[in-house]
């Protein structure tokens, strides 16, 4: 009887950590919405990336790029910001969320902190490719 409760007790741990392995944190989430037509294009986004990299002595950034999230292009932006200091961080969300008001060409674009994902909660369609700026 001893047995079979600590092996209950083990695989009710196993799963409980698998599950929690399946939702990350990110720090910075830049939403690609789209509204009939497709999403915004990228390039504002990108290319302010690169200048608050220049600008702050940054060698690199990276994210996550979940896609796609619905049938018209929608797709995340996901930055952990970890290679960023408090302070950079709290910068590079300022800078950045200036560029996303402004990304209204097709859809729009939003952002959101601390924004978790569930991985299982995807579309079973829906890739994850890490990038680095």
């Amino acid at each position: 009887m001893k047995k079979i409760i600590i092996i209950s007790i083990a695989l009710l741990l196993t799963f409980s950590l698998y599950a929690q392995t399946q939702k990350t944190v990110y720090r910075y989430v830049v939403k690609f919405n789209s509204e009939c037509c497709g999403v915004p294009d990228a390039a504002p986004l990108l290319t302010n990336i690169t200048k608050f990299k220049k600008k702050h002595h940054i060698k690199k950034l990276s994210y996550y790029k979940f896609s796609p999230i619905g049938r018209e292009g929608e797709y995340y932006m996901a930055f952990q910001l970890k290679e960023l200091t408090e302070k950079k961080q709290h910068l590079f969300i300022k800078e950045i969320n200036a560029t996303v008001i402004k990304m209204k060409d097709k859809g729009s674009a939003s952002t959101k902190e601390h924004m978790v994902i569930d991985k299982q909660s995807l579309s079973g369609r829906t890739t994850i490719t890490k990038a680095t700026l």
